[in-house]
């Protein structure tokens, strides 16, 4: 039985939290929250839950000193990515594997600065620990499928992966207009829209699918378009007003051998008929042009269902399915190229 920490319970981590709960293999022993209004209660309860006997705490310290094997770390790191990695090596070198959805670089550390891969190295070492991030896009979609499906190919000319989703059911305030740019005005500076900053978000997938296919990357190309909204409608997150920001297609391509080879795109959209024009779905889809060539879609929300939500279940599953081979595996940074295939134990429904 693993014994595993919940760090944040928004709205994958409230995911996390059931998730674990209800596996065989796994026992969850503490919770740490921002809020609070979240502090001192159950935190079965706050995942809409039963009480469960695990008390929530916004102490980090309190995290830090618990006998546990795992911590899944689920913050909003994109918006303070330096204190999130503060946290994650804090409990690196308290003997805590960490498994992050909070920072979407993290998935390939080599990505960054070397000061950053350097600090995580040295707390697993301290801790005897080791480190993952994994999401579901960036994260399973531009890295698990595109090399899964390589062994397939003789020849890989390009290959594109798109996000396609609905952002109106998305409940992030901070994220959807602060970073990502949605309601405000065209031409806001928000992260998203500076081509250093959000290049970094999809430098990541790329440089470790080109590791794992064996290329080397001479270059990166980002694009950002956005389409404006013709009236004034609310979304979960807030208020989008006519002429602000109501769909953004985002890309980078990372040339290899002078040409554009990988690519990853996100289509988000607050609401139907936002940028009609541009390509519509409720998922993933990978094309590749290659020998042979081959398209592969996933639709998620197949039965109506919040695509947001099952997105956000989705990112949770994939972390606590990689909870046994991230505390099997020798300390160190562990990306997708290191681990086994992670895989759903105890998922077939016996029904």
């Amino acid at each position: 039985m693993l014994r595993v920490v919940q760090w944040a319970t928004g709205a994958v981590g409230r995911h996390a939290v059931r998730a674990v709960q209800a596996h065989p293999d796994l026992e969850l022993v503490g919770a740490f929250v921002y809020s609070d209004a979240k502090a001192g209660r159950d935190v079965g309860e706050i995942a809409g839950l039963a009480p469960i006997g695990v008390t929530a705490t916004n102490d980090p310290a309190e995290i830090v000193v618990l006998d546990a094997d795992c911590v899944l770390y689920m913050a909003q790191g994109e918006m303070n990515p330096a204190g999130a990695l503060d946290d994650i090596c804090r409990l690196l070198a308290a003997g805590k594997n960490v498994i992050s959805t909070a920072v979407t670089s993290l998935i390939y550390p080599a990505s960054l600065d070397p000061a950053v891969a350097a600090r995580l190295e040295e707390a697993c070492a301290e801790g005897g620990t080791s480190f993952h991030a994994t999401g579901i896009e960036p994260g399973w979609a531009s890295e698990v499928l595109p090399l899964t499906m390589s062994a397939l190919f003789e020849r890989i000319d390009t290959l594109v992966v798109q996000e396609l989703l609905d952002y109106s059911s998305y409940d992030s305030p901070g994220m959807m207009f602060d970073i990502m740019g949605f309601g405000r005005a065209p031409d806001a500076p928000v992260p998203l829209a500076d081509p250093v900053l959000a290049g970094s978000v999809f430098r990541a997938p790329l440089l470790l699918v080109a590791e794992g296919l064996g290329a080397t990357i001479d270059d990166f190309v980002y694009d950002r378009q956005v389409a404006l909204a013709d009236r004034a409608f609310d979304i979960k997150a807030g208020r989008v007003e006519a002429g602000t920001v109501s769909a953004q297609r985002f890309s980078a391509t990372a040339v290899v051998g002078g040409r554009p080879a990988l690519t990853v795109e996100h289509i988000t959209r607050v609401g139907e008929g936002q940028a009609p024009d541009w390509p519509t779905g409720r998922g993933w889809k990978v094309t590749v042009e290659g020998s042979p060539s081959m398209v592969l879609e996933a639709k998620i929300a197949i039965h109506g269902e919040d695509e947001n939500d099952q997105g956000c279940l989705g990112t949770a599953m994939h972390a606590v399915h990689a909870i046994a081979p991230v505390c099997a595996a020798a300390p160190g940074i562990r990306t997708f190229l290191d681990l086994p295939m992670i895989k759903g134990r105890h998922i077939l429904s016996q029904r």
